[in-house]
């Protein structure tokens, strides 16, 4: 059975671009940092000593663009120590505080918390220790 040469390039064509839809709905997604409502402003970087156990945090920060006096935090707290801990990152915002907390337990673990708040306000960030039932704190300030 013979076939027409202008049907065969129609149906590779047809092929090809129903392949590329479908890739295209199945990709990842793109590697911008912040999303379409989000611009990024810039990171702060410190460390929190608890006795001989270091914690290193990373806070990065993004402006709204859907609420005017938005600001969020994405802030990675790690630890390479053996220990059990959690965090706690509180914000002002409007008239109260948005917090937010996550707890580790085991070597070489990561905490991230992701609160929002007002514009020029800062972050106090806490990390507690259970076992040996310590705590220490630090505040963030904002970028810009």
């Amino acid at each position: 059975m013979r076939t027409n040469e202008g049907t065969k390039v129609k149906r590779r064509a047809a092929v090809l671009l129903g392949t590329a839809v479908l890739a295209s709905t199945l990709a990842a997604p793109s590697a911008l940092a912040d999303g379409p409502s989000e611009i990024y402003l810039g990171k702060r970087t410190g460390t929190i000593q608890i006795g001989v156990m270091k914690y290193t945090w990373v806070d990065k920060q993004y402006r709204s663009t859907s609420l005017p006096n938005l600001r969020k935090h994405s802030i990675r707290i790690t630890s390479h120590n053996c220990v059990i801990w959690r965090s706690r990152a509180a914000v002002k915002w409007r008239t109260g505080y948005d917090t937010d907390e996550a707890s580790a337990r085991g070597c070489n673990k990561s905490i991230l918390l992701s609160p929002m708040g007002d514009m020029k306000a800062s972050v106090n960030l806490a990390i507690h220790q259970d076992p040996m039932d310590q705590s220490k704190s630090t505040v963030i300030k904002p970028v810009r």
